[in-house]
């Protein structure tokens, strides 16, 4: 049994579009998705933003498949220039943002034995990466805070949910693919009113809807994001199930 973990639903319906997939289970107030991928029997949650989101879903998916291995996955902000939109980062290393005092950042690493999958570089749709990945507890929104953050740490993806996963998994013994999909550029600033978009970890349509009635500018820019969603989704989704034979077949 191999459980998939992302964020939100635009992660999720991706890879459920490529899975075998039907059967829903509510465990608590979570909706794992259960069927195969790739042939391989999977559990796939959206578990919501934030590492505390994270940790509790983790948790519950240890308690409820003891599954073989786990995937976290989904999309990140890129820290360097060398990573764009669309291009997949294996992490090889796991950091947590502790402190940013702006002159000043401090990380701990997770310690956790990450599974690094045997896949070619060449010949496939998306560019891939290996590097460190970055949790923090805010999104990062300005692209000069990207910068700093990648500069500093020399990770090549930021996110708010991979940290919490790869501590419940060190603590279950269980081995762990950390995956991103590059949706925003260093170089590129997202709008402030971001954070406003997610109630309970999930992206609310109503919300995007009202901030655009009121901030008509933003609307450029959220139009973007959305079409740079629909290509990491879709990146992500097509890697992972690349992936997965690859990983069942050298446990």
């Amino acid at each position: 049994m191999i459980a998939i973990l992302v964020a939100v639903k635009q992660e999720l319906n991706p890879i459920l579009r490529r899975a075998v997939a039907h059967d829903v289970v509510r465990q608590a107030h979570l909706d794992f998705h259960e069927g195969t991928l790739a042939g391989q029997p999977i559990a796939l949650l959206a578990l919501g933003i934030g590492r505390e989101c994270a940790r509790i879903a983790a948790e519950m998916t240890f308690r409820c498949y003891r599954p073989d291995l786990i995937i976290s996955a989904g999309f990140g902000g890129g820290l360097a220039s060398t990573v764009q939109n669309g291009d997949i980062i294996i992490g090889n290393e796991i950091l947590e943002l502790t402190e940013d005092a702006g002159d000043r950042i401090q990380t701990r690493p997770v310690e956790i034995p990450l599974r690094v999958p045997d896949i070619p570089l060449t010949g496939l749709p998306m560019r891939v990466h290996f590097g460190k990945l970055l949790t923090t507890d805010e999104m990062v929104l300005r692209a000069d805070a990207k910068q700093r953050l990648g500069a500093a740490t020399g990770a090549l993806s930021v996110d708010m949910e991979t940290s919490a996963v790869a501590r419940v998994a060190a603590e279950r013994g269980i081995p762990m693919v950390a995956i991103r999909c590059i949706s925003d550029n260093s170089h590129e600033n997202l709008p402030e009113q971001f954070n406003d978009f997610f109630v309970l970890g999930q992206l609310q349509p109503g919300r995007v809807i009202s901030v655009c009635l009121g901030h008509p500018r933003v609307i450029a820019g959220l139009a973007r994001l959305g079409y740079r969603a629909y290509t990491s989704g879709r990146n992500l989704a097509q890697f992972i199930e690349l992936m997965i034979p690859r990983l069942a077949a050298n446990p």
